[in-house]
C-alpha cells in the first residue's frame, strides 16, 4: 500500500464514497511523497507539513512565497494501485 493511503484527507474521501480516480493529489517538492490536493490555491503535505501556493497556468507567483506551478494534477488512481475489495484505509 502506498503512503498516499496514510493521508487523512484521502482516507476521508475514500470513506465518503469517492472513487480513487476522483481524488486529486500532488507530489510534495520537499519530501517527494504524494498528498491530497483540494484543488485550491494552496497545497499542504501531510508528511512534512510543507505548504505552497499553487499557481494556475497564466498566473505569476506572489513574490517571496513558496509556490508550485500546476502543470498536471494526478489522482490517487494514477499514483497507486487501489483495490477497494482488499485495500481498506
Amino acid at each position: 500500500m502506498s503512503d498516499i493511503y496514510k493521508d487523512p484527507m484521502v482516507i476521508e474521501a475514500l470513506k465518503s464514497g469517492r472513487h480513487s480516480a476522483d481524488i486529486a493529489v500532488l507530489m510534495c517538492p520537499r519530501c517527494g511523497e504524494y498528498s491530497y490536493y483540494n484543488q485550491g490555491s494552496h497545497f499542504s503535505c501531510h508528511l512534512c507539513f510543507g505548504s505552497w501556493y499553487c499557481c494556475s497556468e497564466d498566473e505569476n507567483p506572489p513574490p517571496g512565497i513558496p509556490h508550485l506551478c500546476l502543470d498536471e494534477v494526478l489522482t490517487v488512481a494514477d499514483v497507486a494501485n487501489y483495490d477497494p475489495d482488499t485495500d481498506c484505509p
